[in-house]
Order: C-alpha cells, then structure tokens, then sequence
C-alpha cells in the first residue's frame, strides 16, 4: 500500500513538474518573439535615425551653398509679398536688390507695373528674353488672380501653355491655365486659344455617348420593331439638346468666376514662419501654381532647393512629394469626360462643350438623319407558323383568318390515338366483367369493374385536356389579335405624327448646331 502511494505521489510531481516545463516554454517563445519584433522596431528606428542625420548633415551642407543665393530667397519673398497686397489692395512692400539673370526680378517690376496701368515694355522683354515661358506664366496667371484679365496678351498665353504631348497628356500648369481660361481669367481670345490647342489632341469620336450621360430626355413608346431606330435616333437626340442646354443655360458661366482671386493677406501671414501649414492652397490651383513657380528659384539654384525640400522631408519624417509645375494632370479625353460629368464646374462643362463641340456635331447629324427615316407603310406580325401584314386601318383579314384558323383548326380535337385508350379500357372491361364474371367466376366482374373506372378516368382526363387546349388556343387567338390591333395603332399613331417628328428633330438638331457652333 505505500508502495503504491509513493509511486502515485512521484507520477503527480512528474506531471506537475511537466506542467511546468511547457509552460515555461511558452513563456520563453512568447519572450523571443516580442524580443524580436523590439529588436526589430529598434532597428527600424536606429536606421530611420540614421537617415535622419545623413539627411540633416547633407541638408546642412546645403544650406551653406544657398548662402549664396540670399538675394535671390529675398527675392522670392519680395514677389509672394507684393502679390498679397496687390490682392488685399494695401501698400507694396519696398523692393530689395537687384538680382541679375533672375527672371522673376524684371517680371515682378513689370507686373506692378501693368497692375498700376503703365506698362513696363523693357522690363517685360527683359523677364520673358531670361525665361519666355516662366515670365509668360507668372504674368498671366497673376494678372488673372488680380482681376485684371484685360492685361493678359494672348503670346503670353501661348508661350505658358505649350503645344500639349502627342498622347495629350497635360502638366499641372497646362490644366491651371485651362481651368483659369474657362473660369474667364485671360479673356475670351486666350479662352479660344486653350479651346484650339485642346482640340488639336482630343480623340475625334466618342464624345457624344458622353454628352448624352447628361441629357434626361425619357425614350417614347410603344414603339414597332420596323420605327425602333428611328425612335432610339429621336430620344437621342433629344438627350443630346437637354445635355447642351443645360451646360449653355447655366448663367454661373456666363461672368468670368468672382473666387478667381489671389488670397489675400491675414495678420498671421506678416509675421515670419507663423503662417499654419494647412493655409498653403492646394497645388492645382492658380494661387497655388504661383506660389510654386515662385519657390522654383533661379536656374542655378533650382536643383538644390529641389533637393532641400526632399532632405527636409527626410528629416520631419514627412513623406510627402514635392509638386512640380510639369508634373502629370491626366490626359485631354480623360478631363474632357471629367469636365462634362453632371456635378461639374459650370466653367468647365461650358468650355468642354466647346471642346468637343465640332468633333461631336457630325455625329449629331447622322443620329438626325436617322430619326428623320421614313417610316414604313406596313409592318408584319409573327404568329409562328404565319406572317400576318399590318396596316395603319388594321391587319390584313384574310393572313388573320389563316392564322387563327391555323390555330384552332386542331385544338381541342381527339386524335384516334387519344380516344384509342378510354375506349380499349372500357370495352375490355365490360367484356370481362360480363363474360369472365359469368363463364367463370364473379371475380372477374370486379376485375372488370375496376377496368371500367379505369376507362371511365381516361375518357374525362381526356376531355379536360382536349378543354384546356381549345381555352390556350382561344387565348393565343386573343393576343394575335390583340398584337395586330396594337400593332396598327402604333403604325397609325407614328404615321399620323411624322410631320410633329420631322418638326421637333429639326428643331432640335438646329437648336444643337447653333449651341456647339457658337
């Protein structure tokens, strides 16, 4: 008996103690997994560090080289000041020094110049023979933020917006001096000059699907299989002027955009570095293209202000990139469909519209020509095994007559194979409960009874589907009928109205033209 309680005693510290064991087990991979992962989150962190301060290091070595561009960085300050008070109409600030071969020094003077109405010729030409295309940019999109689109000349806007990619893809600047010319900050020669260049990249077909996305004209009904392109031709149509008008109708469009306006100067802005970061506008804006065509720098510097602003994002851990006046905005179709969506921009919808205007017309006249088919003077109606011809008074009576013929001629009548069963069960019941029953024993009555019932089941079965086969077939007639008759109602309806057709499609096709011609 002790024997026995020790070795028990010894068999429950052994498995206490392997308890234990695998406990302790799951503990110690529990601690090397999260030693692990705060190795790893040390690592991390140590070469985050690390790049950090390669980073600030380089960014101090930077900072060295632009000591000598102080004069330009003043510069770049002088121009976003004078831009503020121009825009909240307080004092100009005093200007620095000169800084030679720097074309935002002469642009600055010629636009305080134009903004005061005394033009500045030989600072003009000075800015754009340093950078035609800089000057031409910061000028016209200034005068625009100003309110003073007058003053924008028509060369400076096409030296700023280029000659699009072949593809038709769009910087940034080109969809801001788009954008701008639609809002009506360059006036309406500059506007055509945007419309002419877009045109020139814009894929020539497709864009009257897209117009109709925005027209609401509901297709009319019913309509015959024979008219069903002329009618699908004429809702079209219909769609296509609904579309139009509301992007021409809009008055929003019709006066250049009031927020087309530099933002003007808050008390914060005054004070050095205390203006938030969220205040900065968004990059594809107009204020927000200026003020990046002003950080640019000069030629010399530009690559190492580009490579500053990449090291201070380095250094604050912000991963954002830096946005440049050439980067991508999308593709001219691309925009163009954007532009004519039903939320868009009254301006943009107006000037896509004018865009596509030419390239879609074409289309709309043969959707015209269509609608303006002649209509037929008879249409046929199938019956399955008959054609059956219909006219404006009615259907042709005898093709009728042959058809409902050709359908209850046969129905509800018994085949001599349908009759064969009821009439073999009950003949050879009768005959085996009369013979069998007598000759041989009653039983065979009973058989022959049953038999009889038998017979008796199939011959009503029988007429209830001969029944039910008469009613289809009189319901078949029915709808043929009743098919013919809409059928020369609708061929009726749409003959007595083609000259209120022809009307409305010539209505609407001119009412088109006249709106995308203009």
């Amino acid at each position: 008996m002790s024997d026995w309680w020790t070795e028990r005693r010894q068999n429950q510290q052994l498995e206490n103690l392997e308890s234990e064991m695998s406990y302790a087990r799951r503990e110690a991979s529990s601690l090397r997994s999260q030693l692990s992962k705060i190795q790893g989150s040390l690592q991390s962190k140590v070469d985050s560090l690390s790049r950090a301060f390669d980073a600030f290091v380089e960014l101090s070595d930077l900072r060295h080289e632009t000591a000598g561009f102080v004069s330009s960085a003043e510069l770049r300050r002088y121009a976003t000041r004078v831009l503020t008070a121009m825009a909240s109409s307080t004092e100009l600030p005093p200007a620095g020094a000169p800084v030679p071969q720097y074309w935002l020094d002469p642009a600055v003077g010629a636009l305080i110049s134009l903004h005061a109405g005394t033009p500045d010729e030989e600072a003009i030409s000075t800015a754009l023979k340093l950078d035609e295309r800089r000057t031409s940019m910061f000028l016209a999109l200034a005068l625009a933020a100003l309110g003073q689109r007058h003053q924008v000349r028509t060369e400076w806007l096409d030296a700023a917006f280029g000659v699009p990619a072949a593809d038709g893809t769009l910087t940034r600047v080109q969809r801001v001096l788009w954008t701008t010319a639609a809002r009506g900050g360059f006036g309406p020669d500059a506007l055509a000059l945007v419309v002419q260049r877009l045109q020139s990249v814009a894929a020539a077909e497709g864009w009257l699907a897209r117009l109709e996305l925005r027209g609401s004209a509901s297709p009319q009904g019913p309509h015959l299989k024979e008219t069903e392109a002329q009618a699908d031709a004429f809702t079209r149509l219909s769609r296509v002027r609904d579309a139009v008008e509301a992007i021409t109708g809009n008055t929003a469009a019709r006066e250049p955009d009031p927020d087309l306006t530099y933002p003007e100067e808050r008390k914060s802005d005054r004070v050095e570095g205390s203006q938030p970061a969220d205040s900065e506008p968004d990059t594809d804006s107009l204020a927000g293209i200026l003020r990046l065509l002003i950080s640019e720098g000069s030629e010399p510097e530009r690559e190492t202000l580009a490579r500053i602003a990449e090291l201070r994002a380095q250094v604050t851990g912000v991963s954002e990139s830096k946005a440049r006046l050439d980067d991508t905005a999308g593709t001219v179709d691309a925009l163009l469909t954007e532009d004519l969506g039903p939320s868009a921009d009254p301006y943009l919808a107006a000037t896509a519209l004018r865009v596509v205007g030419p390239l879609v017309l074409p289309a709309v006249e043969d959707v015209a020509r269509v609608a303006e088919q002649p209509g037929p003077t008879q249409v046929s109606v199938d019956s399955g095994k008959h054609t059956i011809t219909v006219r404006a008074d009615g259907p042709d009576q005898l093709e009728l007559g042959k058809a409902t013929t050709a359908l209850t001629a046969t129905a509800g009548v018994a085949t001599t194979g349908q009759r064969a069963t009821p009439i073999a069960l009950l003949a050879g019941g009768a005959l085996c409960a009369i013979v069998l029953g007598l000759l041989l024993h009653w039983f065979w009555i009973v058989v022959g009874l049953v038999v009889i019932g038998f017979g008796v089941n199939s011959y009503l079965s029988l007429r209830r589907a001969l029944t039910a086969d008469r009613t289809r077939a009189a319901s078949e007639v029915a709808k043929l009928n009743e098919r013919c008759t809409t059928a020369a109602t609708a061929l009726k309806t749409y003959l007595d109205t083609v000259g209120t057709r022809r009307a409305t499609i010539t209505a609407n096709l001119t009412a088109v033209r006249d709106h995308l011609s203009a």
